[in-house]
């Protein structure tokens, strides 16, 4: 692969780019501030999907909805993975001036995206009853869980393609027009949830269906502004069938991505199982209760989702470029910011959940249990951006062993063994201490091992 004459003025641009000459903590807002509206306000569907889902329909859809939640956030995971790991080789190849190679990256993505989606999406319609016997789902949920994945699982491959173009929108530094497709997906998706809950009284397909419609217009938006070159890289014909290792390295570098998302996903399969065997008396009210929160957690955990995703980028175009100190410092204000809006969510959620719940069911048992559970959960939230921006720093770099393993680190060797043997050492109610202590010891060791690295880095050159 090479850079051709055609290229030449593109690669100018390039080299100017204010990511590489600009203050690093305003060009971290430049890539910030827009992706996380984008994120808040496309993420704002979920919560509102849980809100109109809850007093719509009622507490037990809810509970039914939250109760196969772990199988669309896997869907989601993956295909953040494919997305994140062709962003990751996109935005070094741009910030490198290496335009050709950029646009094979790109244009390869979408074939292992689709191929990849088409096989997740069978393998897994074809196995729900035996999903929902390994997630424990209770039996009084299982119809209405079954009404709201099956549209979900038929037609996720629309999202695989579209999160594909907008990942390539960010990776080129152009976050107003990934914010555009999210933002315009998000809002069709809370009229569209009204219209077929409220409306039409479809259940809880209506919120599936509404989903899989909005998903689909976006993606039409998405093809219209990537024809219109809002993105630093083009799709290419030719390019699509590449050879394997220009797939194997976007699964490389995209796997720290599916390690965290997919983590959150476990985790939630896992807090599901836990509920219905440790909690088996009060499982219908605790999963619902436990769906609010995650759905409240989620919404507030977007912010910090952007800032990693901001830092990929800067961290990135800095690396590629040799500017090894911009990195460090892009990292430490990464760090930082996290720091202070993860005050912000803890005292929101540990010390305020009721008032949320509130907004969701009148059921006190509901409020009461939600309540209980946050109030321990969340009390480590502070330190939770660190583990987000260590990955994002080494997913920027391109080193995806160490960002592997920050993310398992976290999720699978601490806080999936604490979910399983502190309810059997301290009783059923130790199993939420689990989480603040993963977010402590796992941030903590995220930090200091990238400043270590970075430290190092910059000494070798």
């Amino acid at each position: 692969m090479s850079t051709t004459t055609a290229e030449l003025s593109a690669i100018e641009e390039q080299s100017q780019s204010p990511l590489l000459t600009g203050p690093i903590f305003k060009q971290f807002c430049f890539l910030a501030i827009p992706t996380i509206l984008g994120m808040v306000i496309n993420g704002l569907y979920t919560f509102v999907d849980a809100l109109f889902i809850s007093q719509g329909i009622g507490a037990q859809a809810m509970g039914a909805v939250s109760a196969v939640f772990p199988i669309q956030m896997i869907l989601i995971a993956i295909s953040t993975m494919l997305g994140s790991g062709m962003a990751s080789l996109v935005s070094r190849y741009l910030g490198a001036k290496r335009q050709s190679d950029a646009d094979e990256v790109f244009s390869a993505s979408f074939m292992l995206a689709i191929a990849s989606a088409l096989v997740l999406c069978t393998i897994t319609y074809l196995n729900l009853d035996t999903i929902f016997t390994l997630l424990a789902v209770p039996d009084t949920l299982r119809e209405q869980a079954m009404s709201y994945i099956t549209p979900i699982v038929m037609f996720w491959v629309i999202g695989f393609i579209c999160n594909q173009i907008t990942e390539g929108f960010r990776a080129s530094g152009n976050p107003k027009a990934m914010m555009q497709v999210l933002s315009t997906a998000s809002i069709l998706n809370i009229l569209l949830d009204a219209l077929f809950i409220f409306v039409f009284e479809w259940g809880v397909a209506g919120a599936a269906w509404a989903t899989i419609c909005a998903l689909s217009i976006a993606l039409v938006i998405a093809i219209q502004l990537q024809m219109k070159g809002e993105s630093a890289v083009q799709f290419k014909r030719s390019k699509l069938l590449s050879p394997l290792h220009v797939h194997l390295k976007m699964l490389s570098l995209g796997l720290p991505v599916l390690l965290s998302h997919g983590g959150f996903s476990v985790i939630l399969a896992a807090t599901v199982y836990s509920i219905s065997t440790v909690f088996a008396q009060n499982s219908e009210p605790l999963i619902t209760a436990h769906g609010i929160l995650v759905r409240c957690y989620m919404f507030l955990f977007l912010p910090i989702i952007g800032m990693m995703v901001a830092l990929q980028t800067l961290a990135g175009f800095n690396y590629g470029a040799g500017e090894f100190k911009r990195v460090k410092k892009a990292y430490l204000v990464a760090c930082l910011v996290s720091t202070v809006w993860g005050l912000i969510v803890t005292f929101i959620l540990s010390f305020n959940a009721h008032w949320l719940i509130a907004l969701f069911t009148n059921d006190m048992q509901v409020t009461n249990l939600g309540k209980d559970i946050a109030l321990v959960a969340f009390a480590g939230f502070t330190t939770a951006g660190f583990c987000m921006m260590s990955s994002g720093l080494f997913q920027g770099m391109g080193r995806a062993i160490p960002a592997t393993m920050l993310d398992a680190a976290r999720t699978y060797v601490l806080l999936l063994p604490l979910m399983a043997t502190l309810p059997k050492l301290y009783g059923s109610d130790a199993l939420w201490w689990s989480f603040p202590i993963a977010d402590v010891v796992g941030g903590l060791f995220a930090l200091s091992f990238s400043i270590f690295t970075l430290e190092k880095l910059i000494k070798k050159n």
